[in-house]
């Protein structure tokens, strides 16, 4: 009797220290480790696209530690730890569910950028005469390819309301239309312009329904002011990049959003508090995402010159957290500048508009970007002409004039800030050379980076 009452004790004590030291084990792995959620990448890897300028950016990582099973679970079931609160069961046995893997650290992804876009009017009646892809044809190919294209749409997407802009200059794109948007592979369009309200605050709602129908995302203009500051995330191959838009072009007191009233985001002189407003929104989405890419609609029409508006604007948004800027408005291709080693396009021109067959406003570029969580990695340019009701993609060897007409346009806004683009269109650096005795014989001086000196994208 005495020894089956000490074999008793034994097995007692040890059962009971193993429950004691399964719960100490328990309690020091849920503080030694925390569970965080990982996202796969859905979307193929970026290509090259030529030699960089690579400025410096914020960069965030995400540490996915892992889960912990406690030895308390019984032997049908095992309780995996997830978050505070929250716990999941799966039979014994069963292969642990293990973090999702991470994207690699030298991901990149593909940006195509276009300009001002409208299909109406005249564009619109040849797109039903000859087919719905007809002024994208050319270029689907590129925008299709990309991992993120996004065009500035100027106009409003609707068959309601009356033009509230003077004659020949309010737009409105059928809602048809948008189907060769999605077959050029458009995934975001910026509304924050000018002419979003064209045709009344009904043709505006139908813009964000009809986006909505055809799947295509939109910032810069919404339902109410929170939407239209509001902050559009794509995420590819794990590199989170937001877009968010501005305008400043004067419009209406009625077309600007608000507390429970439709709009477009406006913004004013950079002291005023509604632009302040904005800027902190923008400070608060540079923590939201690793890229963030916001587009400003400013700057004088028809000129290739940069206004002092437009550089005090980019610069307040690369300086409340912008990675990227884009501007629009000029309806011309104009200068592009790095502050503070981020990129500021002061306007990309015209993608598929009514000016047509213009030596100043149908000369433009698709803007072909490779970011990596860093934020910007190279540029590579597209030159393109609009004629016809659509945009042509310009061949160096078939269009060899008008293709070089643009490389030569864009070297003369670039060179004076270091920027130079080789025959390809690929962006290079310029070495600013000391002006020579004659001027008449100066050539420009462009540089190849040399490979690796400053990455590849």
């Amino acid at each position: 009797m005495i020894a089956v009452c000490a074999v008793a004790i034994v097995i007692a004590l040890t059962v009971g220290m193993g429950m004691g030291i399964g719960k100490e084990l328990n309690i020091g792995m849920e503080s030694d480790f925390e569970t965080v959620d990982s996202t796969d990448a859905t979307l193929d890897p970026s290509v090259d696209t030529g030699s960089v300028t690579a400025p410096s950016s914020q960069t965030t990582s995400d540490t996915t530690q892992p889960q912990v099973t406690t030895p308390e679970a019984s032997e049908t079931e095992a309780v995996t730890q997830l978050t505070a609160g929250e716990t999941t069961t799966q039979p014994s046995g069963a292969e642990p569910d293990l973090p999702d893997p991470q994207p690699p650290t030298d991901a990149t992804a593909r940006i195509c950028l276009g300009g001002d876009t409208s299909i109406d009017t005249e564009f619109a009646d040849a797109a039903y005469k000859w087919g719905i892809n007809y002024p994208w044809k050319e270029v689907i190919e590129i925008f299709s390819s990309a991992d993120i294209s996004v065009v500035n749409l100027e106009t409003c997407v609707s068959n309601r309301g009356e033009s509230e802009k003077r004659e020949g200059y309010g737009f409105r794109t059928p809602p048809d239309m948008l189907e060769g948007f999605v077959n050029a592979g458009i995934d975001l369009v910026n509304l924050a312009n000018n002419h979003t309200r064209d045709f009344g605050y009904d043709a505006l709602l139908d813009t964000f329904a009809h986006l909505g129908e055809y799947g295509i995302g939109y910032f810069g203009a919404g339902n109410d002011i929170t939407e239209a500051q509001g902050l559009a995330i794509k995420e590819v191959n794990g590199i989170k990049i937001g877009f968010t838009g501005c305008n400043y072009v004067w419009l209406a007191d009625d077309c600007a959003a608000d507390v429970d009233h439709a709009g477009v985001n406006m913004v004013y002189g950079i002291s005023d508090e509604r632009t302040q407003a904005y800027l902190a929104k923008v400070r608060e989405y540079d923590s939201q995402c690793d890229v963030l890419i916001t587009f400003m609609h400013c700057g004088t029409e028809e000129v290739f010159d940069v206004n002092s508006y437009q550089e005090r604007l980019s610069r307040a948004l690369i300086d409340n957290g912008a990675d990227i800027v884009v501007g629009a408005h000029p309806h011309t291709l104009q200068p592009i500048e790095f502050y503070n080693g981020k990129p500021i396009f002061y306007s990309i021109g015209n993608l598929i508009f009514w000016h047509i067959d213009d030596d100043l406003d149908g000369l433009t570029c698709i803007f072909d970007i490779t970011v990596d969580k860093n934020g910007f990695s190279s540029l590579k340019v597209y030159p393109l002409f609009i004629k016809n009701y659509k945009v042509y993609l310009l061949d160096k060897e078939e269009d060899s004039q008008r293709y070089y007409q643009i490389i030569e346009l864009m070297n003369s806004l670039c060179n004076p800030y270091g920027i130079a683009f080789d025959d390809d269109g690929n962006m290079t650096e310029y070495v600013l050379q000391p002006e020579p005795e004659d001027t008449a014989m100066a050539e420009p001086a462009v540089t190849t980076v040399p490979q690796g000196e400053l990455g590849q994208g």
